[in-house]
């Protein structure tokens, strides 16, 4: 057995609190965050090198939230796998939210039957004023 398949119990918990939050889009730093105010030590490059493994087995999603903030991940639950989804980032409280479009989705299928090119769908993220925020003006 590979020493990258040994499921530890700092692994464990990584993976608990990924599915404890399975609605919510988590960086690095929110993750080691929550650990060490509960407590639990674990190394960064532990958090980071068993993330890159999550994301490489399908497990957690990997998200570009922009230069500045960087990556967040998302637990893949039975609603998010199953789905096509989109991203929309507030540009104010920079929430990343899901929603699926028909319209979008066509686009994307006429994109690679007519140009030979495949739009990522899950790192497709549009940008704007959520719902809140403008509520909120």
């Amino acid at each position: 057995m590979s020493r990258s398949s040994y499921q530890t119990k700092q692994k464990t918990i990584i993976l608990n609190y990924l599915e404890n939050n399975k609605d919510t889009h988590l960086t690095i730093a929110q993750i080691t965050h929550q650990l060490e105010k509960d407590n639990i030590k674990i190394s960064l490059p532990t958090v980071y090198r068993y993330m890159r493994h999550l994301v490489n087995e399908g497990i957690v999603n990997k998200y570009l939230l922009d230069e500045n903030i960087g990556y967040c991940y998302q637990y893949n639950n039975d609603d998010n796998m199953s789905k096509e989804l989109f991203h929309f980032r507030c540009e104010k409280c920079k929430k990343l939210l899901h929603f699926q479009n028909k319209e979008l989705q066509n686009i994307a299928l006429q994109m690679k039957e007519k140009e030979s090119n495949k739009i990522n769908l899950m790192q497709t993220v549009f940008s704007g004023i959520c719902k809140d925020c403008e509520e909120k003006n």
